[in-house]
Protein backbone atom coordinates (compact mmCIF):
# COMPACT_ATOMS: atom_id res chain seq x y z
CA UNK A 1 0.00 0.00 0.00
CA UNK A 2 0.92 3.39 -0.92
CA UNK A 3 2.07 5.54 1.75
CA UNK A 4 0.15 8.31 2.57
CA UNK A 5 1.26 12.20 2.56
CA UNK A 6 1.10 14.37 5.31
CA UNK A 7 -1.67 16.15 3.51
CA UNK A 8 -3.77 12.95 3.03
CA UNK A 9 -3.10 11.91 6.45
CA UNK A 10 -4.62 14.74 7.63
CA UNK A 11 -7.26 14.92 4.92
CA UNK A 12 -8.54 11.22 6.15
CA UNK A 13 -7.94 12.94 9.60
CA UNK A 14 -10.57 15.42 9.07
CA UNK A 15 -12.97 13.25 7.49
CA UNK A 16 -13.15 10.47 10.48
CA UNK A 17 -13.64 13.85 12.82
CA UNK A 18 -16.36 14.72 10.75
CA UNK A 19 -18.03 11.50 10.37
CA UNK A 20 -17.70 10.98 14.20
CA UNK A 21 -18.84 15.03 14.79
CA UNK A 22 -22.02 13.95 13.02
CA UNK A 23 -22.78 11.12 15.16
CA UNK A 24 -22.54 12.01 18.11
CA UNK A 25 -24.14 15.19 17.11
CA UNK A 26 -27.14 12.80 16.13
CA UNK A 27 -26.75 10.91 19.43
CA UNK A 28 -27.06 14.13 21.52
CA UNK A 29 -30.19 14.94 19.26
CA UNK A 30 -31.93 11.76 19.84
CA UNK A 31 -31.24 11.90 23.60
CA UNK A 32 -32.16 15.55 23.91
CA UNK A 33 -35.77 14.48 21.89
CA UNK A 34 -36.47 11.86 23.96
CA UNK A 35 -35.68 13.26 27.61
CA UNK A 36 -37.79 16.48 26.49
CA UNK A 37 -40.63 15.77 24.32
CA UNK A 38 -42.63 12.91 25.00
CA UNK A 39 -43.13 11.76 21.75
CA UNK A 40 -45.79 8.86 21.45
CA UNK A 41 -44.59 5.91 19.68
CA UNK A 42 -46.41 3.56 17.55
CA UNK A 43 -46.37 -0.13 17.49
CA UNK A 44 -46.85 -0.84 13.97
CA UNK A 45 -44.23 -0.18 11.55
CA UNK A 46 -44.71 1.88 8.32
CA UNK A 47 -43.23 0.03 5.75
CA UNK A 48 -42.48 3.32 3.73
CA UNK A 49 -40.81 5.27 6.49
CA UNK A 50 -38.52 2.37 7.00
CA UNK A 51 -37.46 2.14 3.46
CA UNK A 52 -37.11 5.94 3.48
CA UNK A 53 -34.54 5.90 6.61
CA UNK A 54 -32.63 2.84 5.10
CA UNK A 55 -32.37 4.75 1.88
CA UNK A 56 -31.50 8.30 3.28
CA UNK A 57 -28.66 6.10 5.52
CA UNK A 58 -27.48 4.85 2.53
CA UNK A 59 -27.46 7.90 0.74
CA UNK A 60 -25.31 9.47 3.96
CA UNK A 61 -22.87 7.26 3.64
CA UNK A 62 -22.82 6.19 -0.19
CA UNK A 63 -22.37 9.70 -1.68
CA UNK A 64 -19.40 11.26 0.36
CA UNK A 65 -17.54 7.95 -0.02
CA UNK A 66 -17.84 8.49 -4.59
CA UNK A 67 -17.31 12.23 -3.97
CA UNK A 68 -14.04 11.23 -1.58
CA UNK A 69 -12.53 8.79 -4.01
CA UNK A 70 -13.29 11.22 -7.18
CA UNK A 71 -11.34 14.03 -5.14
CA UNK A 72 -8.73 11.48 -4.17
CA UNK A 73 -8.44 10.31 -7.96
CA UNK A 74 -8.05 14.33 -8.77
CA UNK A 75 -5.53 14.91 -6.07
CA UNK A 76 -3.48 12.46 -7.00
CA UNK A 77 -3.52 13.26 -11.13
CA UNK A 78 -2.61 17.31 -9.54
CA UNK A 79 0.33 15.28 -7.78
CA UNK A 80 1.62 13.29 -11.06
CA UNK A 81 1.13 16.69 -13.02
CA UNK A 82 3.36 18.71 -10.15
CA UNK A 83 5.75 15.82 -10.28
CA UNK A 84 6.06 15.85 -13.82
CA UNK A 85 6.84 19.42 -13.97
CA UNK A 86 9.25 19.43 -11.19
CA UNK A 87 10.99 16.96 -13.03
CA UNK A 88 11.30 19.15 -15.99
CA UNK A 89 12.56 21.61 -13.88
CA UNK A 90 15.63 19.13 -13.10
CA UNK A 91 16.41 18.50 -16.50
CA UNK A 92 16.71 22.46 -17.31
CA UNK A 93 18.56 22.35 -13.76
CA UNK A 94 21.40 19.75 -15.02
CA UNK A 95 21.07 21.70 -18.93
CA UNK A 96 21.90 25.00 -17.02
CA UNK A 97 24.43 23.68 -15.35
CA UNK A 98 26.01 22.33 -18.12
CA UNK A 99 26.26 25.10 -19.96
CA UNK A 100 27.50 27.24 -17.16
CA UNK A 101 30.51 25.66 -17.02
CA UNK A 102 31.85 26.96 -20.36
CA UNK A 103 33.81 24.67 -22.03
CA UNK A 104 32.98 21.53 -23.55
CA UNK A 105 33.32 18.64 -25.58
CA UNK A 106 31.21 18.04 -29.31
CA UNK A 107 30.12 15.13 -27.16
CA UNK A 108 28.92 16.86 -24.11
CA UNK A 109 27.43 19.47 -26.63
CA UNK A 110 25.41 16.40 -28.35
CA UNK A 111 24.08 15.25 -24.99
CA UNK A 112 22.71 18.62 -24.29
CA UNK A 113 21.18 18.95 -27.19
CA UNK A 114 19.51 15.33 -26.76
CA UNK A 115 18.61 16.99 -23.38
CA UNK A 116 16.60 19.46 -24.73
CA UNK A 117 14.89 17.07 -27.15
CA UNK A 118 13.97 15.31 -23.93
CA UNK A 119 12.46 18.21 -22.45
CA UNK A 120 10.70 19.57 -25.37
CA UNK A 121 9.05 15.82 -25.18
CA UNK A 122 8.59 16.01 -21.44
CA UNK A 123 6.93 19.50 -21.15
CA UNK A 124 4.52 18.26 -24.57
CA UNK A 125 3.46 15.24 -22.19
CA UNK A 126 2.97 18.18 -19.33
CA UNK A 127 0.51 20.04 -21.35
CA UNK A 128 -1.01 16.85 -22.35
CA UNK A 129 -1.63 15.61 -18.74
CA UNK A 130 -3.28 19.29 -18.25
CA UNK A 131 -5.61 18.56 -20.83
CA UNK A 132 -7.07 15.35 -19.50
CA UNK A 133 -7.21 16.65 -15.91
CA UNK A 134 -9.96 18.26 -17.12
CA UNK A 135 -9.95 21.09 -14.85
CA UNK A 136 -11.99 23.75 -15.13
CA UNK A 137 -8.87 26.74 -15.20
CA UNK A 138 -7.34 26.48 -18.29
CA UNK A 139 -3.63 27.35 -18.25
CA UNK A 140 -3.30 28.78 -21.72
CA UNK A 141 -1.41 31.64 -21.02
CA UNK A 142 1.11 29.98 -18.89
CA UNK A 143 1.61 27.25 -21.17
CA UNK A 144 2.21 29.59 -24.52
CA UNK A 145 4.45 31.77 -22.06
CA UNK A 146 6.46 28.74 -21.06
CA UNK A 147 6.37 27.09 -24.53
CA UNK A 148 8.10 30.66 -26.17
CA UNK A 149 10.59 30.72 -23.26
CA UNK A 150 11.90 27.06 -24.10
CA UNK A 151 11.94 26.93 -27.64
CA UNK A 152 14.06 30.60 -27.06
CA UNK A 153 16.20 28.69 -24.78
CA UNK A 154 16.90 25.71 -27.50
CA UNK A 155 17.47 28.12 -30.35
CA UNK A 156 20.03 30.05 -28.32
CA UNK A 157 21.84 26.78 -27.26
CA UNK A 158 21.50 24.80 -30.57
CA UNK A 159 22.92 28.39 -32.45
CA UNK A 160 25.48 29.25 -30.86
CA UNK A 161 27.46 25.85 -30.22
CA UNK A 162 30.60 26.14 -32.76
CA UNK A 163 32.43 22.45 -31.96
CA UNK A 164 35.31 24.54 -30.61
CA UNK A 165 36.92 24.28 -26.93
CA UNK A 166 34.58 26.62 -25.48
CA UNK A 167 30.69 25.68 -26.90
CA UNK A 168 29.08 28.38 -25.33
CA UNK A 169 30.76 32.00 -24.71
CA UNK A 170 30.23 33.80 -22.23
CA UNK A 171 27.49 36.21 -23.37
CA UNK A 172 25.45 32.83 -24.37
CA UNK A 173 25.71 31.33 -20.73
CA UNK A 174 24.81 34.94 -19.47
CA UNK A 175 21.60 34.62 -21.73
CA UNK A 176 20.99 31.40 -20.92
CA UNK A 177 21.04 32.01 -17.35
CA UNK A 178 18.37 34.84 -17.53
CA UNK A 179 16.16 32.32 -19.62
CA UNK A 180 16.82 29.34 -17.07
CA UNK A 181 15.89 31.30 -14.28
CA UNK A 182 12.27 32.43 -15.96
CA UNK A 183 11.72 28.93 -17.17
CA UNK A 184 12.19 27.86 -13.29
CA UNK A 185 9.91 30.79 -12.47
CA UNK A 186 7.16 30.23 -14.83
CA UNK A 187 6.87 26.39 -14.31
CA UNK A 188 7.17 27.23 -10.44
CA UNK A 189 4.23 29.16 -10.81
CA UNK A 190 2.28 26.78 -13.09
CA UNK A 191 2.85 24.59 -10.73
CA UNK A 192 1.60 27.19 -7.88
CA UNK A 193 -1.48 27.48 -9.85
CA UNK A 194 -1.99 23.67 -10.22
CA UNK A 195 -1.85 23.17 -6.73
CA UNK A 196 -4.20 25.89 -5.88
CA UNK A 197 -7.22 24.25 -7.93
Amino acid sequence: MAKLTPTQKKDRFLKYLLYLTILLLGIAAGIAIRHYYNIPMIESINIIDLATLVITIFLAIYIPGVFDRQMEVRQDKKELLEHRIEDLQQLYRTINLSVQQGGATEKDRLILLNSLDVASNRFSTIVTLIEYLDLDTTFTDEIESIRSLLARHAALLRDAGDGGGEVYPAEVRREEERLYNRIDKETSLLVFRISDI
